[in-house]
């Protein structure tokens, strides 16, 4: 387990008061609306293959006035049951949407990183992502947020392919901004990929809208199709070198 003082605290305070403990939004239907380039700079799939998705009754969406409009929270829960299939999808759109700035530098924090994890099952993985996340953001309950991850996990398994997993709660979380969490394990772990493989590399995503979920979700799932972003980040040997090689790569990702 974390030692808790080994690694200082980042209290952003702001839209949580001090001592707020964070807890999922509620159940209700979010009003956002984004458009198909939104949608496909969230997906990083070209606004033409959102269109098909759309017209083909794959992804929801409603035509207004001519013009396809999606629910952020209806694309959430598209995501949430295509996950697995989403890196497979952006190899075959040739022309996807470029990547606008970068997102996932200005709110991971070195500490929030551990890549020595020591943990052999789901539950611990998920206990120690949950501990990461309440010193990335004090606001957030550590407990609370493991039993949102393990619930999630019941749901269908956040695996994808290549030994990696972005774990995330259900629902949105009340918090001032989007706290990542990241750990790689010291050995595979069991954690559902589809092919029977193991699974060591972990990105928590804890965010407090469905937009911004979708975002950074989009964003990770970008990333970590790149096999050689995945060698650098398994062959980091601390925090910093972790940090640096997933920010050199999404920043690259932001010049093209």
């Amino acid at each position: 387990m974390l030692e808790s003082g080994i690694l200082p605290r980042i209290n952003r305070g702001g839209a949580v008061p001090p001592g707020t403990r964070s807890r999922p939004q509620s159940n209700a239907m979010p009003r956002s609306m984004l458009n198909v380039k939104e949608v496909a700079a969230s997906l990083h799939v070209s606004p033409r293959e959102v269109v098909r998705l759309a017209e083909k009754k794959i992804l929801p969406g409603a035509l207004v006035r001519g013009e396809w409009q999606f629910r952020a929270g209806e694309v959430w829960n598209w995501i949430e049951k295509n996950l697995d299939t989403l890196p497979e999808r952006r190899k075959k759109d040739r022309d996807p949407e470029p990547a606008a700035a970068p997102l996932i530098a200005p709110v991971l924090n070195r500490h929030a990183i551990h890549v020595s994890l020591l943990a052999k099952t789901k539950s611990s993985v998920l206990r120690e992502l949950a501990q990461l996340a309440e010193i990335a953001d004090s606001s957030i309950d550590p407990r609370y947020l493991y039993q949102s991850l393990m619930d999630r996990e019941t749901k269908g398994t956040t695996a994808l392919q290549d030994g990696v997993a972005i774990p995330h709660p259900a629902r949105p979380l009340h918090l001032e901004n989007p706290v990542l969490a990241i750990a790689r394990t010291a050995q595979g772990v069991v954690f559902g990929q589809r092919d029977g493989g193991l699974t060591d590399l972990f990105f928590l995503v804890c965010c407090p809208t469905h937009t911004d979920h979708l975002l950074y979700l989009g964003r990770l799932c970008r990333l970590l199709v790149d096999r050689n972003l995945l060698a650098a980040l398994r062959e980091a040997d601390d925090a910093d070198a972790f940090l640096s090689a997933l920010t050199g790569v999404e920043k690259a990702l932001c010049r093209q």
